[in-house]
């Protein structure tokens, strides 16, 4: 049994959320979109984190404005993610993404049903943009 913790960053630029779709070689949720991030590393504070995993998949540069979620799921039945998803605005404009993704799209908050993306992200934009 292992547990480690990821971040995952919601990226809002004007009326818009980011939005990236991983590659047919990733081992989960292959060739689905997704949010920025990944694992925090030993040591690491989950901010720097995000704000690291944001610029190796990106190459933007974000502020953090506050988190938003705390989630749990088991990968393979025997390793436990607890994430946490963080909301932020992008500091620097430029898209260059990493070979772990293939494409990236801006998208409005109520167009996230037209996207084969995991269900607790579509739940966590749902909460936050239909709250206000």
């Amino acid at each position: 049994m292992k547990m480690y913790v990821a971040t995952k960053a919601l990226i809002v630029k004007g009326r818009k959320i980011l939005i990236i779709k991983r590659s047919s070689k990733e081992d989960v949720y292959a060739c689905e979109w997704d949010l920025p991030g990944g694992k925090v590393r030993f040591g690491e504070h989950p901010i720097d984190s995000i704000k690291r995993e944001v610029y190796e998949e990106t190459k933007l540069k974000i502020e953090i404005i506050r988190p938003l979620d705390v989630w749990t799921f088991f990968k393979d039945g025997k390793t436990q993610v607890i994430g946490i998803t963080f909301l932020a605005k992008p500091i620097t404009s430029k898209i260059s993404l990493g070979r772990e993704h293939t494409s990236y799209k801006w998208i409005l908050p109520k167009d996230i049903d037209k996207y084969k993306i995991h269900e607790g992200v579509k739940e966590i934009v749902k909460k936050i943009f239909e709250s206000g």
